[in-house]
């Protein structure tokens, strides 16, 4: 392992994640070459001078990571008194879906976009069309690889599989005895899929985890339980599953069901079942990507752009672990919706007195 990815893992596990509240709320972010501050705030309420319109585009609203994404824009686009039109694609093939989705929130209005890109490439034309109209293009994540992203609220997926990855290699050293695992990653081509992977292997070796296979595929819980029931039949001494949320969901529903025996499961994000699946000690561990967080700060970005007061262009979010060791002490706030959230589409400013 390299002794920079080392150092850079210690420090940005070092922290833990900053709570926030309705109006008073800060995030840890990671110091690195395109950021150098350790702390993102956001304008404070009333600071807003116009009731902007903010387009935001996401893959799907198919599970609780989305709905919990959805959850920080509503919530502050609430804060700052701002208009927010929210937007679901279908899954991460509908690509045209999502570029006519942007293209109509636009059209009728929008003044920035903030997206969840189903690709890292098949957005670019757009978003060189819309940075000529001067509409600012926000990643909220999923990454890009255009170079005219107006700014970034990122999770680097990196981290996120390094951290699992880093958990399973202490879990299971050198000379502890292999433990056979699958790795269902997502859709294939997605930035983020890979950059998991990438840092689950690297975080991986030298330990006993012994990587058999990388499943791609839709992250709908039923495409994932079909990944997982193959990779049960071709590998019948499998000892771990990793993945993401869907595919430990769904491995989860089959553990119950008796389909999985002493099959140790990963997640490397974390969705409200899951997170009480590690409460149950039926899932070992998942990982915090402070995914809420990402949200309020994608807000805040572009809020900050449209009123000329960007400051932080790049802010990549902290990873850590939720395990038995401390899956009833760490702020949920941080992470996941309030259970009895419904997904919202739309966000009015509050009309003036007059008006």
């Amino acid at each position: 392992m390299k002794v920079g990815f080392s150092l850079a893992l210690a420090a940005f596990l070092a922290t833990a994640p900053a709570a926030f509240a309705a109006d008073d709320w800060s995030a840890d972010l990671m110091v690195d070459a395109t950021n150098k501050s350790p702390v993102y705030k956001p304008l404070p309420v009333g600071a807003v001078t116009k009731p902007w319109h903010l387009c935001v585009a996401f893959p799907h609203m198919k599970d609780a990571y989305y709905v919990a994404k959805d959850y920080g824009i509503m919530s502050e686009a609430k804060r700052q008194g701002v208009s927010a039109t929210i937007m679901a694609a279908s899954g991460y093939e509908a690509i045209a879906e999502q570029i006519q989705q942007i293209e109509d929130c636009v059209a009728s209005g929008g003044n920035a976009v903030l997206v969840n890109a189903v690709s890292k490439t098949a957005l670019n034309n757009l978003i060189a069309e819309l940075a000529k109209k001067k509409i600012p293009v926000l990643d909220l994540g999923n990454g890009v690889t255009s170079d005219q992203i107006a700014a970034a609220a990122l999770a680097q997926y990196y981290y996120a599989g390094a951290t699992a990855g880093k958990y399973l290699a202490e879990k299971f050293p050198a000379g502890s005895g292999k433990k056979k695992m699958v790795w269902l990653a997502g859709p294939a081509g997605s930035q983020w899929v890979e950059d998991a992977v990438r840092g689950m292997k690297e975080a991986i070796a030298g330990s006993d985890v012994d990587l058999v296979k990388v499943i791609y595929g839709d992250t709908g819980k039923a495409v994932q339980i079909k990944l997982i029931e193959d990779a049960v039949q071709t590998y019948p001494d499998l000892a771990i599953i990793g993945g993401v949320a869907p595919a430990i969901e769904g491995a989860m529903e089959m553990a119950k069901a008796g389909e999985l025996k002493d099959k140790k499961l990963i997640a490397f994000y974390s969705t409200p079942p899951i997170e009480q699946a590690v409460r149950d000690g039926v899932v070992m561990a998942t990982v915090n990507d402070n995914n809420l967080m990402g949200s309020r700060i994608s807000v805040d970005q572009a809020i900050r752009i449209l009123e000329g007061k960007l400051e932080v262009k790049v802010a990549s979010r902290k990873f850590s672990i939720i395990d038995s060791g401390n899956i009833n002490t760490y702020d949920r706030t941080t992470l996941l919706a309030p259970a009895d959230f419904k997904p919202v589409f739309s966000v009015e400013a509050p009309k003036k007195p007059g008006k």
